[in-house]
């Protein structure tokens, strides 16, 4: 039409085009052909995956194909074979659920001898040829033959299931990838918070008698995430209270199994009384000296097992046991102090094993702001079985609960409630030290220029009448010290109010996590802590006495028997 030329145009197309030039009709009309040429690709192959990859060298006559099983790649090379290409009807072998599909099916039967299918003739002289539902680019192909499917196997019988013995392919070899890798400072507890007792003295760190401890942490997990392997190592600031963590947790089936191996090197301090020396004359001397204080070191190692049920999504149950070793050894002063060197190391060797029942139906929403309720109730066994030494008989036992519910208030501000009880009896038992708080940061001594106590109220002494083979912490008693009551038996409420103020306040994409994270807290701790039964519960005292005849208890303010 005029000087365009339009190539299987629109009816659209040619009027606007007739009314651009001015025309009635259109000029001329030809038919050409593009190309005569023609290929054909038929996706059908005899392995036993798919294609990942096919490349032709059209000059050679070579094809390549590769296979992709598992991570392991397969590479074929052949000769082009130009008379299948030019017969279409490609007879691809039947897979295995093909195979049952005919076994099963009624229409047809599987001869034994050859595994070929056979047809029933009362079917095959009734059937009538139905016409093509679909269209095709491809004209009906009358000349060649019906493809007949014929099975991999001449043996094959009618009653034999193929997938009854086909495997699983196992991955080999396990893939494992890094989880998770960070280096930081901490003063955290990374497994228990049961120390071996230590006399009474304080202030009383959980981790290491280092305030502050350098943490490398690294983590590792297979493709599926069945199995777990952790490890960690904290360093304390002096180079010396070191702790190593290494654990192995395998969740491939319901119930989850695990083993942990935990180290950790403590420095202390032992009071020890030497004895008098007595020096032949007329008459003898006796020579008596004071109290020495002597550094040393605790070596502990636990071996543990654990195990868990959950019973479903927020309720499990977990069991752990394990063997503790804690050795005690006194560093000697020097080379010529022979009492240093004669004292013998004091080794305690427990079977210990904790039981708990958790329920948790709390939602993460942001740092520290959970919604929902979580709670555990505990107890463990702990059994001294090298000889005992100290207590009547070898066995603690230790019964407690943790209870904390979230509730939001509005947007990210939340109520946290939190009521946590320990209970400790047997032949040995468990004292717990009322006061502080988690990770407290206790940097210089204990006593102040004043004479009072910064960290540890060192002037409340433990009972003399009980039989204590390790000790904790009742937190969180915020505007407290450690130890303004101590006992075998704890009891800690606390109340907060937090409110991240920028993600509450303001409605606002916030990039950075120390502003998007700050946090206002409003609390209330109380707590108490006593020896005996129900009736020694009263309110915690702090005991002031300048060596004097006068000893001044003063009672800590609260509410009932609750500091």
């Amino acid at each position: 039409i005029g000087d365009d030329i339009l190539r299987n145009p629109t009816q659209k197309e040619v009027d606007s085009t007739l009314r651009a030039y001015k025309k009635t009709d259109i000029d001329s009309v030809a038919v050409v052909a593009i190309s005569s040429d023609s290929a054909y690709t038929f996706p059908l192959s005899n392995y036993p995956s798919s294609l990942a990859e096919s490349r032709v060298a059209g000059d050679n006559n070579q094809l390549s194909e590769v296979t992709r099983q598992s991570d392991e790649k397969v590479l074929y090379k052949m000769k082009i074979d130009e008379n299948t290409l030019r017969n279409r009807n490609v007879s691809a072998t039947p897979t295995a659920y093909a195979k049952k599909l005919m076994r099963e099916s009624r229409l047809t039967k599987v001869n034994a001898a050859n595994g070929k299918v056979i047809i029933p003739a009362s079917l095959s002289d009734t059937a009538k040829k139905q016409n093509d539902f679909f269209q095709n680019e491809f004209g009906n192909d009358t000349t060649t033959k019906k493809v007949v499917a014929t099975a991999e196997r001449a043996d094959l019988r009618d009653d034999e299931n193929v997938l009854a013995r086909a495997k699983l392919f196992v991955y080999k070899p396990k893939k494992f990838s890094a989880d998770y890798g960070s280096a930081a400072f901490t003063n955290s507890i990374l497994v228990n918070r049961y120390q071996s007792y230590q006399d009474g003295q304080g202030p009383v760190m959980l981790t290491s008698s280092t305030p502050l401890n350098g943490l490398v942490r690294l983590g590792t997990s297979d493709l599926m995430e069945d199995i777990k392997i952790n490890g960690a190592f904290k360093i304390g600031t002096n180079l010396k209270d070191n702790e190593w963590l290494l654990n192995y947790q395998n969740l491939k089936r319901r119930i989850d199994w695990g083993l942990t191996y935990y180290r950790n090197t403590q420095s202390l301090g032992f009071d020890f009384q030497r004895p008098p020396v007595i020096t032949p004359g007329t008459p003898p001397t006796v020579t008596f000296f004071l109290p020495v204080f002597v550094g040393g070191k605790q070596f502990s190692n636990l071996y543990q097992a654990n195990i868990s049920y959950p019973f479903d999504v927020t309720k499990s149950i977990r069991f752990s046991t394990g063997i503790r070793s804690d050795n005690r050894v006194v560093n000697a002063t020097s080379a010529a102090d022979t009492f240093t060197l004669k004292i013998a190391n004091d080794r305690t060797l427990y079977q210990t094993s904790h039981l708990e029942f958790v329920y948790d139906n709390s939602v993460v929403t942001a740092m520290n702001i959970y919604n929902g309720a979580r709670a555990k109730i505990y107890g463990d066994f702990n059994r001294q079985i090298n000889k005992v030494q100290f207590a009547n008989g070898p066995n603690t036992y230790n019964i407690g609960f943790d209870a904390r519910y979230y509730y939001p208030i509005y947007k990210n501000f939340i109520w946290a409630g939190r009521a946590a009880g320990d209970f400790s009896f047997g032949n040995q038992k468990l004292i717990y030290y009322l006061g502080g708080v988690d990770g407290w940061l206790m940097f210089g001594g204990n006593t102040k220029k004043d004479g009072t106590y910064k960290y540890f109220a060192s002037n409340n002494l433990p009972a003399n009448d009980q039989d204590y083979a390790f000790q904790s912490l009742a937190v969180n008693m915020r505007g407290y010290i450690q130890n303004i009551a101590s006992g075998n038996n704890a009891l800690v409420i606390n109340s907060e109010f937090r409110l991240p103020v920028f993600t509450t306040l303001f409605d606002k994409t916030i990039n950075n996590a120390f502003i998007r994270n700050f946090m206002v807290t409003q609390f209330i701790d109380l707590g108490t802590a006593w020896n005996g039964g129900y009736k020694g519960i009263k309110r915690p005292e702090i005991n002031y006495s300048n060596g004097g005849p006068v000893n001044v208890r003063v009672k800590a303010g609260g509410i009932g028997p609750f500091a």
